[in-house]
């Protein structure tokens, strides 16, 4: 009897097991199976998990198909991969969700790297290949493990190549293709991509408002066979499901906002009503999207009740910047190609503007007559944005051609030929060789001696040379940075750019550290070639790069001995602080005011321009609050000040790089050239924007104009110590521009 009693309970348990394994199988999604099931399973663990791991961050739509791993259904491996990313043609941040389950748990900790090879045939040019490696922890007891990484990407396209890796052995059958092949970036860099927010969780497509205005404005619908025949979108809301399936454009819910503010770089503009803003600020997600905005994006708020609740709604600056003013030409050259006239006052009642860090926050007054705003608004909007409906011109880089202007900011003599003191060598070679050899030999009847005397003589001169070319550079690391730090100051956060140029004479062996939430790009000299040369090249690898949570590491090869290399990073800065000006103009003739610096540095050559539109001027300020005195100068002292502290840290163009002039029709060299002279015709625009949103406001306002706007400053300072990717890099020439809003 106990016997069979055994034989029954261990019947039982095995059935139990059994059924549990088929559960869990049943669990793990196809790769037919929805996005939207995977990212709910992300984001709710099982409760058995002991050791829960990082939450998976939702990528915005359009995304790519899921990819499993391993590719065949016998799994010895223990676990499976699961492995989206999203659909990003332009060079920039890929975002990427790893999701690992065991079939049981984990008996031990296991550490896995899943590396991403760029695909030559799915990424061009293909000499810009990338080894991504993002490394993925399975602790033991756990029943899953998941990561949200950015990958960065140098060229158009988003096909890669899998594989997995666990203590540098390559697992069996874990090899496969994710992405696409589209390589199709222009029209990414050209039109305005929106992300449409709604305030509930999910999007329901049967409960959007009417966005036909807003989706006509794209020309790719304005001459569609839709205009015109589809029904509202309640009655027919299968017509948004195919429109935001494949993008360009996107709606999302809370749910499936990113937390991170890479996630949505591959848009222009966000749009949003108080309701959702009111939403993403309890739940935590406003953050990434005010990030995103601080950086170089744009963002609408419609159905604002008036100008102050749009104020208030974003929390953005109280007043509106004197300069700040519609200056387009009216939308009713939509309808009528002969009719352009300048905006009169009524528009500035129905659109509101407001700079927020580099990007723009717009505010769509509520029309009692229309449920969502008018295409001429949306049209008004659309033309204000100007460059910013590229990402590359945001940025002010292209890190798949380069160009020359990489140039502006060089370490100056290093990398260089020493000219002169090799002329000096080579006169003094001459001198020996000729007068004093050939005599001294001459005199003693050896002249056939000048066969060993040239020679030696020869070599030990180009031996001086290469030597005094080596150590002249020296053997450590020096950088040049140029910091642009543009400050928030209701809130105290700031974005930020990056411009640094390294040059190593000896390559470091530990390569480059960037912060983990940061957009890297590199900036080449663009004398690799055109666009039409390089698609038909070999494929290459620049580099590896490693992801971990907190950092981004770029192997030695982005820094090689003795050249030049450059990078442009663009990275939020929370709660870095604020400036703030108290002023007392009783006395007309002697006015006073004190600064208090909150920024925990200190500033040099502060100016500031209050709500009033006066100047004060401080040489320094210290930083943790301390109040300071500072005097107040005229209209003409201030725009002198001012261009003074552009002009000395201004980029300025260097030789080193220049190549004889020639015909380059029928290539593409310079891509933003190319995207900002599309999109100035596009959008009537007179202004060219190369250097990014960042360097732009510095050029425009403290070199053309000569003055910043109301409630606003502008400073310089010492270069924070974790922008350097080095450890014992020496500065050379370097700043750092504190720039925005006041508290």
């Amino acid at each position: 009897m106990r016997f069979i009693a055994l034989l029954i309970a261990i019947v039982c348990f095995a059935a139990t097991v059994l059924a549990s394994a088929a559960q869990a199988d049943d669990s793990q999604p196809d790769d037919g199976q929805s996005d939207a099931s995977v990212a709910s399973s992300a984001a709710n663990p099982p409760s058995s998990n002991p050791n829960p791991t990082t939450l998976l961050d939702p990528l915005l739509p359009p995304t790519s198909g899921t990819v499993r791993l391993p590719t065949t259904k016998a799994n010895t491996l223990g676990f499976t991969l699961h492995i989206e990313l999203a659909k990003q043609p332009s060079s920039g941040s890929v975002p990427v969700n790893i999701i690992a389950r065991s079939t049981s748990t984990f008996a031990a900790d296991r550490r896995l790297t899943i590396r991403f090879r760029s695909d030559p045939d799915g990424q061009l040019p293909p000499t810009n290949g990338l080894l991504i490696d993002v490394p993925l922890l399975l602790p033991q007891g756990a029943t899953s493990a998941r990561v949200t990484r950015y990958l960065p990407k140098f060229s158009a396209g988003y096909q890669y190549q899998l594989a997995v890796y666990e203590q540098d052995r390559p697992l069996e059958d874990c090899v496969a293709k994710i992405g696409a092949a589209d390589t199709d970036f222009y029209s990414h860099e050209q039109h305005l991509n929106w992300l449409l927010i709604t305030d509930s969780d999910v999007v329901d497509f049967a409960a959007l408002p009417d966005l036909r205005p807003l989706i006509y404005q794209d020309p790719q619908f304005a001459a569609s066979s839709f205009r015109g025949t589809i029904g509202a979108p309640r009655d027919d809301p299968r017509f948004y499901e195919s429109v935001f399936s494949n993008g360009p454009h996107g709606v999302a819910g809370q749910s499936e906002l990113p937390t991170d503010w890479r996630g949505y770089q591959h848009y222009d503009l966000i749009i949003v009503d108080p309701s959702a803003v009111k939403a993403a600020i309890q739940n935590g997600k406003y953050q990434a999207i005010e990030q995103w905005v601080l950086n170089g994006g744009s963002i609408a708020l419609y159905d604002s009740a008036s100008e102050q609740s749009f104020v208030d709604t974003l929390e953005l600056t109280a007043e509106r910047p004197k300069s700040l003013v519609l200056n387009f030409i009216t939308p009713e050259s939509m309808f009528n190609e002969n009719i352009r006239r300048p905006v009169d006052e009524s528009w500035n009642q129905k659109i509101w503007l407001r700079p927020l860090g580099a990007g723009i926050a717009f505010g769509l007054r509520k029309l009692d007559d229309e449920e969502f705003p008018s295409g001429r608004q949306w049209w008004v909007v659309e033309h204000t944005l100007g460059h910013r409906v590229s990402p590359m011109l945001r940025r002010g880089v292209d890190p798949i051609l380069g160009d020359r202007r990489f140039g502006r900011w060089l370490i100056p003599g290093v990398a260089q030929p020493p000219v002169y003191t090799f002329m000096g060598l080579l006169a003094l070679f001459v001198i020996l060789v000729g007068p004093v050899a050939y005599r001294s030999t001459a005199k003693r009847g050896r002249t056939y001696l000048m066969f060993l005397i040239a020679p030696v003589l020869a070599i030990v001169t180009t031996a001086l040379m290469f030597t005094y070319g080596i150590l002249s550079d020296g053997f450590g690391t020096s950088a040049r940075i140029r910091q642009l730090t543009w400050v928030d100051g209701v809130s105290g956060n700031a974005g930020e750019r990056v411009q640094s140029t390294y040059f190593a004479g000896l390559r470091p062996t530990e390569g480059l550290s960037f912060a983990g939430d940061a957009e890297v790009m590199r900036y080449s000299d663009g004398s690799a070639g055109s666009w039409e040369e390089l698609t038909e090249r070999s494929p290459a690898i620049l580099g590896n790069i490693r992801l971990e949570s907190d950092q981004q590491v770029f192997d030695s090869a982005f820094l090689p001995s003795r050249q030049q290399r450059q990078f442009i990073v663009h990275q939020p800065r929370e709660q870095i602080g604020t400036l703030s000006i108290e002023a007392e103009k009783l006395d007309p003739l002697a006015p006073s005011a004190t600064i208090t610096n909150r920024f925990g540095f200190a500033l040099r050559q502060c100016i500031i321009r209050d709500s009033d539109g006066d100047y004060w001027f401080a040489d320094h300020v210290p930083g943790d609050s301390e109040k300071v005195h500072c005097i107040a100068i005229t209209r003409a002292k201030s725009s002198k000040l001012i261009g003074d502290l552009y002009n000395q840290f201004r980029p300025m163009e260097e030789d080193l790089y220049r190549s004889p002039q020639r015909n380059y029709r029928r290539t593409t060299r310079d891509l933003i050239i190319t995207i900002s002279e599309q999109i100035k015709h596009q959008s009537m625009s007179q202004t060219d924007v190369l250097s990014g949103s960042f360097e732009h406001w510095l050029n425009q306002r403290m070199q053309l104009e000569g003055e910043i706007p109301h409630d606003h400053f502008v400073a310089v300072s010492d270069v924070s110590s974790d922008v350097v990717l080095v450890s014992g890099t020496e500065l050379v020439d370097s700043v750092r521009y504190v720039f925005g809003t006041l508290k």
